[in-house]
C-alpha cells in the first residue's frame, strides 16, 4: 500500500490519513522531500503513475518537482480515501512580469464537504503546508500566506496568490479540469526540453526544515533560520550533499 510506505517514510504514526491531519502530513512531507532537479538534469525516465512514483520517491533517495511529488501525494490521499483530483496551472514570475512555460505546474484539489480546498506539494519552498480553501480566505505557513481567489485569467479560473508582507502577489494561475498521467508526462517533457525551462540548465534543490529552509546551487548552500541567512560554498558534489537531505 502506497500510503503506508510513504506515512513511514515521512515519519508519521498515523495508520491512515484523514483531513483533519493533513496540515501535519503536509509538513512533514516538505520536511522530508527536496524539490530538486537532478532528474531533469539526467534525463532521467521513470513512469508516472503510482508503481513509478513509489519507485522513484518512496524506494529511491529522491526528491522531485511538482509533477513528482503532487502526484505521490495525490496517490496517497486516493488511497486513504479522500476525494482529490490533479489539476494543471501555470506558474507566474513576478521579478520578470511573465507567465512560465504554459500549463507545466500541476496542483491538487481536494474536496472535503462538498467544499474545495487546494493542496500543492510541490511549489519549491513556498508551499502551503495546509490545505487552502477556495473562500478567499489567508491561511498562514511560515512567514508567507496564500489564498485562493477565483478570477478568469488566460491561463485558467483561479490564482493561488502569496503574501509575504508586502501584499497579494500571484504564485500561479489554475484550471479546475482534472489531469491524468498523459499531461504528467507532457509536463515533464517540457521541462526537460523546453529551452525556456530553468529546471534543465543547472542543479538546484531546496527544502524546508522546521526552523527555516536550504537551498543548494552547484556552488551554494544557503540555509534561512528565522532571521538569520548565510551563505557557503559547496564543498562537495551537489548529488552528495542532495542525498544528504533525505531521509
Amino acid at each position: 500500500m502506497i500510503q503506508t510506505a510513504f506515512l513511514q517514510k515521512i515519519g508519521c504514526e498515523a495508520e491512515s490519513i484523514t483531513f483533519e491531519q493533513l496540515p501535519d502530513v503536509l509538513r512533514k512531507m516538505a520536511y522530508t522531500f527536496p524539490f530538486e532537479n537532478r532528474s531533469v538534469l539526467n534525463k532521467h525516465s521513470y513512469a508516472l503513475d503510482q508503481e513509478g512514483l513509489e519507485q522513484h520517491l518512496l524506494e529511491g533517495k529522491r526528491g522531485g518537482l511538482c509533477y513528482d511529488l503532487n502526484p505521490l501525494l495525490y496517490y496517497v490521499l486516493k488511497e486513504a480515501g479522500l476525494i482529490v483530483q490533479l489539476v494543471q496551472g501555470t506558474v507566474y514570475h513576478k521579478e520578470a512580469e511573465k507567465w512560465a512555460i504554459d500549463g507545466t505546474h500541476v496542483a491538487i484539489v481536494l474536496k472535503q464537504n462538498h467544499e474545495p480546498f487546494l493542496i500543492d506539494a510541490g511549489f519549491g519552498v513556498n508551499v502551503p503546508l495546509q490545505p487552502v480553501p477556495f473562500t478567499g480566505e489567508w491561511v498562514e505557513a511560515a512567514s508567507i500566506r496564500f489564498r485562493v481567489k477565483a478570477e478568469e485569467t488566460e491561463k485558467g479560473t483561479h490564482l493561488l496568490q502569496l503574501d509575504r508582507g508586502a501584499g497579494a502577489v500571484t504564485g500561479y494561475a489554475f484550471t479546475l479540469k482534472e489531469v491524468g498521467e498523459g499531461t504528467l508526462e507532457q509536463l515533464r517533457h517540457e521541462i526537460y526540453e523546453n529551452e525556456a525551462s530553468p529546471f534543465n540548465k543547472r542543479p538546484l534543490a531546496s527544502k524546508l526544515t522546521p526552523t527555516g529552509r536550504v537551498v543548494v546551487t552547484e556552488d551554494h548552500v544557503t540555509t534561512h533560520e528565522q532571521d538569520e541567512v548565510l551563505k557557503k560554498p559547496l564543498t562537495q558534489p551537489f548529488e552528495e550533499y542532495v542525498q544528504k537531505l533525505l531521509p
